[in-house]
């Protein structure tokens, strides 16, 4: 049995067969992206990757690499986790250097091979820009949905209404199994809802900019509601509102903070007109 220098640990000793088993397996690794460098004496970008438990070890993915169409797109992954392949290690610089395109390829041949036009599907939020919003569809192949197709309430931000880590639902609106491209197109949360004045709701909070309050009532629904003026509220909080109105079609959802001292205040001016209108 081996001994481990002290303050150590097997598993440090052996991290680097890790990746000299996965390279020899052509098998999957997840990593996380730390950042997107542009070098001096390269040309184009590449992330750098950290892998858990191997500290020292850099990962290091061209962009020609990343299976993205784009450069653009690489900054928002940052911080997040992708699945990569080992090309070649440099374990006396600490450096191994990967693909995420392959991982992409052998994704989407699968979709292609299993998907029909119409199927309802999960996809998880990856990004959201001022175009739109970047779908990961299954195993890492990413589909845009272009501002036009995504914002369903034109009065509240992408970044609002989507969060990456956020599960969509989507539907296979087309495939081109000859380009190997899948575009889909995002599940409209308003079409089947309808609130009356009056309804109270529980709501989340997910922004609050100014005195308005952003606040999520349904996945993918989010309504405007006031800052009250004698309430702290913070963002994430889940709340009761009230439901002042609702425009399906114009998809609008104006809430207000639910006071019960104000619906029994109400209440009360209600029944003494009751009374007097009685007299």
């Amino acid at each position: 049995m081996r001994i481990a220098p002290e303050g150590t640990s097997i598993t440090e000793l052996d991290q680097w067969d890790i990746f000299y088993d996965a390279k020899d397996r052509d098998s999957v690794l997840s990593a996380v992206v730390t950042s997107v460098v542009r070098p001096k004496t390269l040309n184009g970008l590449y992330w750098e990757l950290k892998f858990e438990d191997a500290d020292g070890v850099r990962g290091v993915v061209p962009s020609s690499e990343t299976g993205l169409p784009s450069e653009r797109t690489m900054n928002f992954f940052v911080n997040q986790k992708v699945n990569v392949k080992i090309k070649s290690i440099d374990r006396k610089n600490g450096i191994v250097a990967c693909t995420r395109r392959e991982v992409v390829e052998e994704a989407i041949n699968h979709l292609l091979g299993t998907l029909t036009e119409g199927e309802e599907i999960p996809a998880l939020v990856r990004f959201v820009s001022r175009r739109g919003v970047g779908l990961d569809i299954g195993g890492g192949v990413i589909v845009e949905v272009p501002y036009r197709n995504a914002a369903y309430s034109r009065s509240l931000p992408l970044d609002v209404i989507y969060r990456p880590g956020q599960l969509i639902r989507v539907t296979v609106q087309a495939i081109d199994k000859e380009k190997k491209d899948i575009r889909v197109s995002i599940k409209d949360p308003w079409e089947n809802e309808e609130f009356s004045r009056g309804t109270i709701l529980t709501g989340r909070v997910l922004k609050i900019r100014g005195r308005e309050m952003f606040v999520e009532v349904r996945q993918g629904l989010v309504g405007l509601a006031g800052y009250p003026l004698n309430k702290r509220i913070e963002e994430g909080e889940q709340l009761p509102f009230q439901v002042m109105s609702f425009d399906r079609a114009e998809r609008k959802l104006h809430l207000i903070v639910l006071d019960p001292e104000r619906i029994r205040g109400r209440r009360v001016r209600r029944e003494r007109r009751i009374r007097e209108a009685k007299r």
